[in-house]
């Protein structure tokens, strides 16, 4: 585990004259609640949590007034837009001693690590185990389009959808967009490619045979709650909730395409700091807060990002996954141009290639 470099000693003797304010987002509120309260216990410090169920728009405006927080939490891909508002401060080397490298890296914007990694979510492939039980399926480590007819015909009458996805969700369609892309391709946000249309055009395939169900969401997770999906691809945060409610389920690596390697997105949160008088305190804090996250990690699945043996499934599909570009406005403006040029083809209003290249020509209007 690591140790941030300010000092208990010296924690404790700014104390009587500091307060923290951090800003939290998505799950675990309560666990920082707690935490606060459990730190300013052992140092005096107190801690005021303030949740923002979009905690990025609140930022955006917040970068623009100075109006910030001594933290916030951000993800990888907000760094970019956080660090260039030049209202952040980098990270000392001395605090990320340990930290993996790929983990820092995300959080890296013109040479300087601008926040404190701290967990990662990860797409994933939920299975439903008693379907699979119930039709005589074995659980493989990886799985593949090309099996999916076979899964769809033995699935068939046991759930009321074999697979299903949202092909229309720039979010879980982008690791098959950019599944033949260099890394600088993928940097330069490229979905108009020959290779994007290729892979684009295999996926669709399925759909139009019948093979996967297209499903929104909401309704997919509820779905999937009820035991009446067998695959479906979404986001590791809402294994919690099926935990809570649902069928005996497990988490794989997205699917691979006919042999194409796809590689999930990972989906990280650090810790950006704006007041240098606060430093050594968040730091501390944030120290506090790795030491005593295996709780809120393991019951929400949080991939620890300072290193631990907490969670080997989420590791596992972790080391086979990616990160996102960190580039300002990389992920708005994807979401911008790919959803309504897969929402045309799914509706069958375009080709492929008409809707990918026209999503291109946007994106290299406005980038």
């Amino acid at each position: 585990m690591k140790k941030l470099f300010a000092s208990a000693f010296a924690v404790l003797l700014c104390s009587a004259a500091l307060s923290l304010t951090f800003w939290v987002s998505w799950e675990g509120e309560a666990f920082y609640r707690q935490a606060a309260e459990d730190f300013y216990s052992q140092t005096g410090i107190p801690v005021e949590i303030v949740y923002f169920p979009k905690i990025e728009e609140k930022l955006n405006i917040s970068l623009k007034t100075g109006d910030l927080p001594d933290a916030a939490l951000i993800k990888d891909t907000y760094i970019g837009d956080v660090a260039s508002s030049n209202m952040s401060l980098p990270i000392p080397g001395d605090a990320l001693k340990g930290y993996p490298e790929r983990y820092l890296n995300p959080y890296i914007w013109n040479g300087v690590v601008g926040a404190v990694p701290y967990y990662a979510d990860s797409q994933v492939a939920f299975v439903n185990l008693d379907a699979f039980e119930r039709a005589g399926l074995s659980l493989e480590e990886r799985l593949d389009f090309s099996q999916f007819e076979l899964i769809k015909e033995r699935l068939a009458g046991v759930v009321d959808y074999p697979i299903a996805f949202d092909f229309t969700s720039p979010y879980i369609m982008f690791p098959y967009v950019s599944a033949l892309h260099s890394e600088q391709e993928m940097q330069n946000l490229l979905v108009g490619s020959h290779g994007s249309i290729e892979v684009v055009s295999k996926v669709k395939k399925y759909f139009d045979e019948g093979t996967i169900s297209r499903l929104e969401r909401a309704a997919m997770n509820g779905l999937f709650r009820q035991g009446k999906i067998g695959i479906m691809l979404q986001g590791s945060y809402m294994a919690e909730k099926f935990r809570e409610k649902g069928p005996r389920f497990a988490m794989l690596p997205f699917p691979d395409l006919e042999g194409i390697e796809i590689k999930g997105v990972i989906d990280s949160k650090g810790f950006a700091l704006f007041n240098g008088g606060t430093l050594d305190q968040c730091l501390s804090f944030i120290n506090f807060l790795n030491e005593h996250s295996k709780e809120f990690f393991v019951q929400y699945d949080k991939y620890p990002l300072f290193g631990s043996d907490w969670l080997p499934e989420m590791e596992e599909i972790i080391d086979e996954g990616r990160f996102m570009p960190n580039r300002p406005g990389y992920q708005s403006l994807l979401f911008e141009a790919l959803e309504p040029a897969l929402q045309a083809i799914y509706s069958g209003a375009m080709t492929v290639d008409q809707a990918l290249e026209g999503a291109q020509s946007y994106i290299e209007s406005v980038w």
